[in-house]
Parts: structure tokens; sequence; C-alpha cells
């Protein structure tokens, strides 16, 4: 026999308010599954609840009323859908990486194959001689930013180009500071930076350590024989300017370096040997 529930029921069991549940209807994500025609009392069958609950599910996870709708509007096979997901996913994952060093507490190094996104970057070309110039030039770079009206991307971290000579070179280097920006403050200002594959090495220490880590990574394209198509870059996951209370011994850092797309035949067996993680 069908069973069904009052708003007040159906409140309690999934935890939300009178207006939650308005609003679900509101924006077309939720019909009572009958109403009395007599009082216009609202009445809720099994389907109504679990679809609340799923859609509790989604909003915990980040999202929003919209992509609920477009979940279920598609039977739960939007390709936009699934790839916000999968974005989602790879910040979450990234973060419970980074947290996990730090709460390790010890020098740390791990090599992947990722693929780095596509970057709309306001930047400039700095020289300095060591990683206190590098801080200095992001951090200023990084307020004229905000002074212009650039919305910075919480998700996308800052990050320097080093040229080919790495970032352990003695002396004065030439080096790009980057800040990824939301793709709709794109102008005659901003460069545009394409996805690519690369080669990552996820670090954790003070500068010394991301130093030493640069000689490393380095030996290791060597030695794996992979192939550069562009410059090195130090992304700042914790860093100097990422706030007062990092100290220098709690930094993570990812160096990364765009190469040659590699064939899944040659990623699996670079992951099979142990040498990298395939992301």
């Amino acid at each position: 026999m069908e069973k069904f529930f009052t708003v007040g029921q159906v409140c309690k069991c999934c935890g939300v308010s009178r207006s939650t549940i308005l609003r679900m209807e509101n924006r077309g994500l939720l019909s009572p599954a009958r109403v009395d025609k007599n009082t216009g009392y609202r009445y809720y069958d099994i389907y109504n609840v679990t679809k609340i609950l799923h859609i509790q599910m989604f909003l915990e996870m980040g999202l929003n009323y919209d992509d609920a709708y477009l979940y279920f509007a598609s039977s739960g096979k939007s390709s936009e859908l699934l790839a916000m997901l999968e974005s989602r996913l790879t910040l979450f994952t990234r973060a419970y990486e980074e947290m996990k060093l730090r709460m390790d507490d010890k020098q740390h190094l791990q090599l992947e194959i990722i693929k780095l996104p596509e970057y709309v970057c306001y930047q400039k070309e700095f020289k300095g001689t060591d990683w206190s110039d590098k801080y200095r030039d992001m951090y200023n770079l990084f307020g004229e930013a905000v002074e212009k009206g650039y919305r910075p991307l919480l998700s996308k971290r800052l990050f320097v180009i080093h040229n080919n000579d790495g970032a352990a070179k003695e002396g004065e280097n030439t080096y790009i500071c980057c800040v990824p920006l939301d793709p709709s403050c794109a102008d005659d200002s901003t460069v545009f930076y394409p996805s690519c594959t690369a080669f990552s090495m996820l670090c954790y220490g003070n500068e010394q350590t991301t130093i030493k880590a640069y000689a490393e990574f380095d030996e290791k394209i060597r030695t794996l024989g992979l192939k550069p198509t562009g410059c090195k870059r130090g992304i700042g996951i914790v860093s100097g300017y990422t706030g007062k209370e990092f100290s220098r011994e709690n930094y993570v850092s990812r160096l990364v370096v765009p190469i040659e797309n590699l064939d899944k035949e040659e990623i699996d067996r670079l992951s099979r040997s142990g040498l990298i993680k395939n992301r």
C-alpha cells in the first residue's frame, strides 16, 4: 500500500524546513505526490523523501539547486555536471594530500603525471637572487591584481615560471610571477595557458628543501626520459604569501613541467614501476 507523509513528517525525516521544501517545489525539483483539493494540504511519498535527501547531499557537496535540477533532468547523465564533479574531486584530493603532508610533519616528495588545467593569468617578469625575492615579487603582483579589480581564483594557486636553468641556479635569475584569475577577467593584460600534461613533484619543507627538490626533479625528468615542452613552474600551495600562520618549515610546493603527451601504455609502465603516481 502506498504511503503518504505530511510536510511536517518530511521536514523531521529530512532535517529541512518547510520553506526549503517550498523552495525545491518552486525550482521545479519537487512535486507533492498528492494535494488535497479541499484543504490544499500537500502529501509526499517515499520517492519525494529520497529525492529531498539526494538534493541535500548535493548541497552538502557544495553543489546548488541548479546542479541538482540538471542531475535529475538528465537522469543522472549530465556530462556538464560530471566535469564539475571531476574538477571538485581533484581539488578535494589535492587539499587532502597537501594537508596530510603537513600532518605527517616530515620532508616528503611525491612524483606524479598530472593534467594541468588551463589558466588565465595576470603576470609579470622579474629578476632576483633567492626565494625571498620571489615571495616579495609575488606578494606585490597579487596586490596589483587586487587594485586592478581582477578576481584571483582560490582553486588555482599562485605560481612562478622559472627559466630553463631552474630555481637552484646561483646568482640572479629571471622568472615570471603568475596570478590565476577568473576567466571572465581576461583582457589584453592577461595571458592564457592551455591545459597540458605535466610531470609533477609535490614537496614539503622549507625553501632549502624546495631548492634541493628542484635538483632531484631535474634528475627524475632525465631518468624517466620525459620530454619537457615548457619551463618549470613552482606552485605555491602553502608558502610565504598564504598566511602569517604558516612557518617557513611548513611550506608545501608543487613543482611541475609541461611534457609531451604520454600514451596509456607508457603511463601504466611508469605507474607499475612505482616511480610515479598516475593522476
